[in-house]
């Protein structure tokens, strides 16, 4: 109550207050004021229509002085129309008898109260160890007037105390987590105008369980000070004497899913003795299974006894290598002969058969030699699925072409074996040709050759299926062309198959001989090494890469695909009569290298297994850490940091002995924490930046998220090889479970989404995780400005502790015209010359006390999960395998040798080194060091 001086003075008692319209329920201003005959109200500038107040007179009880209290409502369609300026403000103007005495009241800001629908931040589930400090974020939508938060568990309003502790930005801390808060934990916010929650997180308390203290020793030791009784137990092959003691696990019990203890319930040790015992060997275990080379390997140990007090250590080999009896090589057995009258007619009669065959074949072969002498048509063979060769004659047209350098092919003049043009693209190149896209690095005499891209989209087979685009060599037994390899696309597919859509193969392919070498797709994330002396003679090998699901295995359980396929494939072109199934043409194991897209950091919680298709169909050809003799296959991850300019993707180097399709799949090895693969963003629009000139123009941006395995962006890239790349971000985490959310947080003047939605949500059912090549989305947008285009994209997913990321997307030249590195190379490049690895091998391959020898090696460089895989191939040294794959890993570093270097330094192995720094210090290795690949 406002005390009067002056009788006729005019005073504000009530002014209008500052408040929210609530879902269209209009917003009441009132203003009091003594001695006032008029007044009015003034709304963002201007003046409100008087018919519009309801005015009151009256006189004030206290003062007995006359008042005038008028009021206004004001409704949402005036918020909505000055939206614009960003604010809505009112005032009251009270005048008294004369428009001198006029007083104003403080300005009322009037807002439309609401909240959006997504959480900033969301609670995730966690399962954490009892006593451990659980934190649950939570931010609430965008709302007015801020939204207050409360947490629930179980439907009931969580209550602070001691240990449960309430953030200023919102969180739930539970500082040492009980067993009984576990529960369903939810977010709430509220504000006038809305209530929303959160999805509810599960918080799962667990003890793992303890080992009680070790009970006592039992076992009598007395024989153990006695050296003759203990050498007389010795030769009598008994046990040596041991001592036993046991323990429990309740300390504490594994309550609520919690870990069994890790370790043993019961631990054995020998007898101390003070006698000097020489080692012995043990029992050899049982053969493993025959190989396909008709191969099968045991082991024994040096551990019975094992060697005590300065004894000498067991001498012979540890493994054994030999062939397997015939009877167990051949699939099909011979029923027997009644005598042996029986045994020599059918090895007769089989006799004739052959030679029989024989003669017919190589009859036709020489008539079609002469026919291929007068067409210069060529042959092609390339392995299908199906463990067969297929062959393709070559018209006199595909010859004549491959005379010239270079050539462009005009589809209006040539035509295939079926009279159907040849696709527009088709491009035929010489290994000569200066330009003929592709990288060759090799000794004089030595060639290689490129294959486009290998298949039609319409074709379900595999890269070796009938109706791919294949390898073409002119030279044969036919003729004396050797210099000429092209590329070309397969004429047997038709048009039709060409326009249905871009590639899903891409190849490279290479002749290599004794020097070995390394095949390149740079772009596709993987590489084919060869190394030095894997193959006798001269072999047309290529390296291809699928990203087709019809070529897949059949995956089982939560198992999902990690990589593309990747094949190692040969090329037969001597045109000779092609084997149904030709052994492999590889001496010793080759190593093919590609990216995964399982993210390992920062924690790993995938179980790897690799698929291996050698011919008779897909079958899972090791799981990781779960290697066996009879494992053909090595596989090896990549470690952080290498890889050079790569280290931020993650590699799988795969040694094989055969030609083969493999692939990397993974299933999450505990259903209770979340497994996730990494995953590439891009964002694609028009080549030209979209603008108007008045009038509304549409266009369209595609979101990608794909894999991050190289291969399917460059299946993207070449998809949308006529547009424009404007955004892209790399390694975004996806979990199996969570919707993935693309929201439109900031868009340029002159643009707005054409649906008016700026949130874009896919359910996990949608994305199945990036199993089927990735997610493809279209936005369309309308421009009816001049403005440059910019938007910012915010991706995440729900449920997801990983960061949000923000792309923002503009017509950035940076982007778009970052130059792209040479896809295909062929190399001979290695980090260190035949001759070196033969003398680093000489000298690690001999058992040294300590680990000093090839264990030794596997161990320093990281590649001893399985050691016993580098000894298993008879005739190969262990440390040659070693530093084949340590080329592998090691293709594009720098500090390979140097590293090396320091490795076997802190092995001990001075000898080793010396060798080294000999070949460093030589003109030739200073030359290859310093020297680009």
């Amino acid at each position: 109550m406002c005390c009067i001086s002056v009788m006729d003075e005019v005073v504000l008692v009530q002014q209008p207050s500052s408040g929210h319209i609530v879902r269209n329920k209009p917003h009441h201003l009132t203003c009091k004021a003594i001695n006032a005959k008029k007044i009015r109200f003034k709304c963002n500038e201007k003046w409100l229509d008087e018919n519009r107040y309801e005015s009151v007179l009256g006189t004030d009880t206290n003062s007995q002085l006359p008042y005038m209290e008028s009021s206004v409502e004001i409704n949402r369609q005036e918020i909505d129309i000055a939206a614009h300026t960003g604010h809505f403000t009112c005032q009251c103007y009270a005048s008294g008898a004369t428009e001198t005495n006029v007083v104003s009241s403080d300005p009322a800001r009037i807002h439309v109260a609401y909240m959006r629908r997504h959480f900033v931040l969301s609670p995730t589930s966690e399962r954490v160890p009892e006593g451990s400090t659980v934190q649950f974020q939570c931010q609430p939508p965008e709302s007015d007037p801020p939204a207050e938060l409360i947490w629930l568990k179980d439907g009931q309003e969580v209550k602070k105390d001691a240990n449960v502790i309430l953030g200023s930005d919102g969180s739930l801390i539970i500082s040492a987590a009980r067993l009984s808060h576990s529960g369903n934990y939810t977010c709430e916010a509220h504000n006038i105008a809305n209530r929303r929650t959160t999805d509810p997180a599960q918080l799962n308390v667990y003890v793992n369980g303890g080992w009680s203290d070790w009970a006592e020793y039992s076992g009598n030791c007395q024989i153990a000070s006695d050296c003759n009784q203990l050498r007389q137990l010795i030769d009598t092959k008994q046990e040596f004497p041991r001592r036993r003691r046991t323990r429990l696990c309740n300390n504490p019990a594994p309550l609520n899913g919690g870990e069994y203890c890790k370790g043993e319930e019961e631990e054995v040790r020998d007898c101390e003795t003070d006698c000097v015992v020489d080692g012995g060997w043990s029992e050899w275990g049982n053969y493993s299974p025959c190989t396909q080379s008709c191969q099968r390997f045991r082991a024994r140990t040096c551990s019975a006894p094992l060697p005590l007090n300065g004894g000498a250590i067991c001498k012979g080999p540890e493994f054994i290598t030999e062939q397997c009896p015939p009877q167990l090589c051949s699939s099909v057995q011979s029923p027997p002969f009644a005598s042996d009258q029986a045994i020599y007619s059918a090895v007769a009669s089989l006799i004739l058969l052959i030679v029989f065959l024989l003669c017919c074949t190589t009859f036709f072969f020489c008539q079609k030699k002469r026919q291929n002498k007068k067409t210069g048509a060529g042959d092609i063979y390339y392995a299908e699925s199906g463990a067969h060769v297929r062959r393709v004659f070559l018209d006199p047209q595909h010859k004549a072409l491959l005379s010239d350098e270079s050539i462009k092919l005009n589809p209006h003049e040539f035509y295939s074996l079926h009279n159907t043009p040849v696709h527009p693209s088709t491009t035929l190149r010489s290994a000569k040709s200066a330009f003929s896209g592709y990288s060759v690095s090799r000794n004089a005499g030595s060639r290689a050759a490129l294959i486009a891209e290998c298949s039609s989209s319409s074709s379900s087979g595999g890269v070796g299926s009938a109706g791919k685009r294949t390898l073409l060599r002119t030279s044969s037994n036919c003729s004396d062309d050797n210099d000429n390899y092209a590329t070309l696309y397969d004429m047997e597919d038709d048009r039709a198959q060409y326009e249905a859509g871009p590639a899903e193969h891409t190849v490279i392919a290479a002749q290599i001989d004794q020097q070995g070498g390394r095949l390149t797709l740079k772009q596709h994330g993987s590489s084919l090494l060869i190394p030095e002396h894997a193959i006798d003679g001269e072999q047309m090998i290529y390296l291809a890469v699928s990203d087709n699901s019809a070529d897949r295995p059949k995956l089982q359980g939560r198992e999902c695909v990690l990589s593309p396929i990747i094949v190692v494939g040969q090329c037969d072109v001597s045109g000779s009569n092609p084997l149904p199934c030709s052994p492999s043409p590889f001496l010793r194991p080759v190593i093919a290298s590609f990216r995964h897209c399982a993210s390992t950091f920062p924690r790993d919680n995938w179980t790897f297994s690799l698929y291996a298709d050698e011919g008779q169909g897909w079958h899972r050809a090791v799981t990781v850490g779960e290697e066996t003799l009879n494992t053909s296959y090595f596989v090896q991850f990549e470690q952080a940091g290498r890889s050079g300019g790569d280290a931020k993707f993650g590699y799988c180097h795969v040694m094989l002995h055969n030609l083969a399709r493999i692939m990397l799949v993974g299933q999450p090895r505990r259903g209770s924490v979340t497994s996730a693969k990494r995953v590439h963003l891009a964002v694609y629009g028009p080549a030209l930046p979209p603008q108007s000139s008045g009038s509304i123009k549409s266009f369209d941006l595609r979101i990608y998220c794909v894999p991050e395995t190289g291969s399917a962006m460059a299946r993207v890239t070449k998809q949308e090889e006529d547009a424009r790349l404007i955004a892209e971000s790399e390694d975004f985490v996806l979990n199996e479970k969570g919707s993935l959310c693309l929201c439109f947080e900031e868009l340029a003047d002159g643009f707005e989404l054409a649906d008016g939605s700026s949130i874009l949500e896919i359910s996990e059912s949608q994305h199945s995780w990036c199993d089927q090549n990735g997610v493809h989305c279209a936005v369309t947008l309308n421009a009816f400005g001049n403005s440059p285009f910019y938007a910012r994209l915010v991706v995440y997913q729900k449920g997801s502790q990983a960061e949000r990321h923000i792309i923002n997307i503009n017509y950035d030249s940076l982007i778009y015209d970052k130059p792209n590195d040479e896809e295909k190379t062929v190399r001979i490049n290695f980090n260190l010359p035949m001759e070196i690895k033969d003398e680093l091998s000489a000298l690690l391959d001999l058992p040294i006390e300590g680990e000093r020898d090839w264990r030794g090696l596997t161990k320093k460089l990281h590649f001893d999960r399985y050691p016993q895989y580098f000894a298993s191939f008879p005739g190969c040294s262990p440390t040659t395998l070693i530093l084949d794959l340590w080329e592998a890993s090691q293709a594009n570093s720098l500090r390979a040798v140097p590293d090396l270097l320091q490795t076997l330094r802190v092995m001990g192995r001075q000898d080793c080194v010396f060798f080294l720094e000999e070949f460093l210090s030589s003109s030739i290795g200073r030359k290859r060091f310093i020297s680009d690949e």
